[in-house]
């Protein structure tokens, strides 16, 4: 076989075999890590967060609920506008709070029940109990949080919504 043939081939076949590895290579540490966990670090991190969101709940402290949020944050509460950022959120929070008598909220727990993950995205699912009065009047509630990982590793809400409380007898 003539030489220069050769090297033209042998070039052009490792091109190939480089362009597919390379191709291969590139879809598999591009493409985001999606799945559905009921466990795991990340899933144990983000529960965290909702215990620091009910902590800061049932303390009446507007600005640890706001933490928990983004700084472009919505808030999007059933029958009200949306609440956009940090600031609005933590403002909502505070007006809420100053008209709330500290004996009305008895109990509160929110559970995560699933998270979607996508590299740093998550999506939530969850639910929550309170008893909001000294009768012990109590209701549930579902919500759905979009929320990001932060560089120092926290998880912030971006999109929160969540519906009425359903009154349990």
């Amino acid at each position: 076989m003539n030489k220069p043939i050769f090297k033209i081939l042998a070039s052009a076949v490792l091109l190939i075999i480089g362009f597919v590895c390379g191709t291969f290579y590139n879809k598999s540490n591009d493409e985001p890590k999606k799945e559905i966990v009921t466990s795991g670090s990340d899933f144990e991190m983000i529960q965290e967060v909702t215990n620091e969101f009910v902590t800061a709940w049932i303390n009446g402290d507007a600005e640890g609920c706001a933490n928990t949020y983004s700084e472009n944050a919505v808030f999007m509460v059933p029958d009200q506008p949306s609440y956009h950022g940090r600031k609005a959120i933590k403002d909502r929070y505070a007006e809420m709070f100053n008209k709330r008598n500290d004996s009305t909220l008895i109990e509160m727990t929110e559970t995560v029940k699933e998270v979607i993950m996508l590299d740093d995205w998550a999506v939530i699912r969850g639910s929550g109990f309170e008893t909001r009065d000294s009768e012990g009047a109590s209701g549930t509630y579902k919500w759905i949080i979009l929320s990001k990982k932060q560089p120092n590793g926290k998880w912030e809400s971006v999109w929160d919504i969540f519906n009425d409380v359903e009154e349990v007898e």
